[in-house]
């Protein structure tokens, strides 16, 4: 649903410019005399435009900008919609069919959208996650600003072109439902074509695909297995993880591969606009509508990825590129992240991070998904070089920054920190904290990192046989993973798990005798566990 309210918030943006573009040209007409009206009538239309133009833009500004009353203003400016294409539909039926369908379709959907009284908090909610800005990341408020005026400047001026161009020629509007299926197509094919151009060029600079996604269908390797997922609410969006077996020529095989989106975004606009062009006296002249919404979406597409942004979680194509060519702090973060991903398909394990580019990294990035995963790897990279000290100190921070945080998929997080807590803190009050936030999750994983975690709580508590049973099921999965550094390391968690289970905690009136402040030993390792968690 949250998608859903941001196509509406986009559609209030462009309802805004497209008003504001009218009340222009009508008042130019009027000026040039190409357009005869009296000053009564002059005065209403242009007042009663602006009134629809200025409940649209407040409503697309305090959505977008996480303000009070933006539900309000969203209901107001989705009734001032439904109000005149409703009177449309009932005096001229048959007449203005995209009027029709931008007021009263649209108008109503927004109606929906904003019907929840939380709808406008929980947009709000994820404005405050997503808008963490990095000193040097290239974004800034002024970028975000001229890609949704060019995006919008191009979809209006495009539309107004082709539906002028399909009208000299004699060529019919297409209805209500049609254009609905040619938009929602468009919009796959044109994310299709973006994506597919990103894996082109990660296959050619000798990177291995990882993720895969288009609108809803999304392709992911997990636990070392490809998965197949369905994801409605994404319907609008796509994404391509691909993953180097070294770092030999990182920062130009990355560049390479994040332009490779915004060239197919534009051969592609630039060949359908030549096909649609072409299409009078064709049999493709019936797809008219489509090809020119292919065009426009595919030229929008690359000239605002090629911006600096971050709509979300994730950078922009062109935030990337600047990052990684200025070869700033932002270069150092990248190439931390490119080790990483590494030990997921080559034996580097965690313990063989550089800790230097790691903590250069995390000391740059302080917020934010990046910040939190950069002290988490550097909590896993002390846990298995057995420096328990270091890595309670890492996940604290970590702790610290989830809050602020929204992940794909947060059981992989939680399930991380509650084995921590549970193992090396011995801290029962925080690891079961994290573990109700896994239970409290849609849909849960039952993989490996899932039973480590329920298997470390169940230990903490005492109960040694359902421990056993949690460590047994986990430790099955664990062994029929790839034999990359990262599922290497996570075998090792499951070995070391598996002697503290050895050892129960001696328990007196239902309270653990030996928790507390009482040494954790691990291998060659002795700590106090004296770290407070951060929920």
């Amino acid at each position: 649903m949250r998608s859903f309210r941001r196509f509406i918030r986009l559609w209030f943006g462009l309802k805004a410019l497209g008003l504001l573009v009218s009340i222009v040209f009508f008042l130019f007409s009027v000026l040039m005399g190409r357009m005869e009206v009296d000053r009564t009538r002059l005065i209403a239309t242009v007042m009663g435009v602006f009134a629809l133009d200025l409940s649209a833009a407040i409503a697309w500004w305090r959505l977008k900008k996480g303000h009070r009353f933006g539900r309000t203003w969203a209901i107001i400016a989705s009734t001032a919609a439904l109000v005149p294409s409703s009177l449309f539909l009932i005096l001229k039926p048959g007449h203005y069919p995209f009027t029709i369908f931008g007021g009263g379709f649209l108008g109503l959907a927004g109606l929906v959208a904003f019907a929840d009284r939380n709808s406008a908090l929980e947009m709000d909610d994820a404005h405050l996650r997503r808008k963490v800005r990095v000193a040097g990341d290239g974004t800034s408020k002024l970028n975000d600003y001229v890609a949704q005026g060019i995006s919008m400047g191009i979809i209006w001026v495009a539309f107004q072109l082709c539906n002028q161009w399909a009208a000299n020629h004699g060529l019919a509007r297409p209805g209500l439902i049609s254009y609905l299926v040619q938009l929602n197509i468009s919009v796959l094919l044109t994310t299709l074509f973006h994506e597919l151009g990103h894996l082109a060029a990660g296959l050619a600079c000798g990177k291995i695909l990882r993720v895969f996604q288009v609108g809803p269908f999304r392709w992911a390797v997990r636990n070392g297995k490809w998965r197949f997922e369905f994801q409605l609410r994404k319907f609008y969006g796509g994404g391509v993880a691909m993953v180097a077996p070294d770092l030999i020529n990182m920062r130009s095989r990355q560049a390479l591969l994040l332009t490779g989106g915004p060239v197919a975004s534009l051969v592609m606009g630039l060949t359908f606009t030549l096909i649609t062009l072409t299409a009078f006296g064709h049999f493709w002249q019936q797809y008219w509508s489509l090809l020119s919404t292919l065009a426009t979406l595919s030229i929008a597409g690359f000239v605002v990825n090629l911006i600096p942004l971050k709509p979300e979680s994730q950078y922009s194509d062109g935030a990337q590129i600047y990052q990684i060519l200025t070869n700033g702090p932002w270069a150092r973060v990248h190439l931390a992240f490119a080790m990483v991903t590494t030990s997921a398909v080559a034996p580097i394990r965690p313990r063989d991070f550089d800790m230097n580019v790691i903590n250069q990294a995390a000391d740059f990035v302080r917020h934010g998904e990046r910040g939190l995963l950069l002290r988490l790897v550097a909590c896993k990279h002390y846990i298995d070089k057995n420096r328990i000290p270091e890595a309670l100190a890492s996940m604290a921070e970590a702790e610290e920054l989830y809050e602020e945080c929204r992940f794909e998929k947060p059981q992989d997080i939680l399930a991380e920190f509650v084995f921590v807590n549970a193992l090396y803190k011995r801290d029962l009050a925080g690891a079961d904290l994290w573990w109700q936030r896994i239970e409290g999750l849609r849909k849960i994983d039952p993989d490996a990192d899932y039973w480590r975690a329920k298997s470390s709580l169940l230990w903490l508590k005492g109960e040694q046989e359902e421990a056993f049973d949690a460590w047994e099921r986990g430790n099955a999965l664990a062994q029929k993973l790839p034999s990359a550094g990262t599922y290497q390391f996570t075998r090792s968690c499951f070995a070391k798990l598996r002697k503290a289970l050895d050892t129960p905690i001696r328990r007196k009136n239902g309270k653990n005798v030996d928790g507390g402040d009482c040494p954790v030993v691990l291998g060659n390792a002795s700590v106090g566990t004296t770290v407070s968690p951060s929920l």
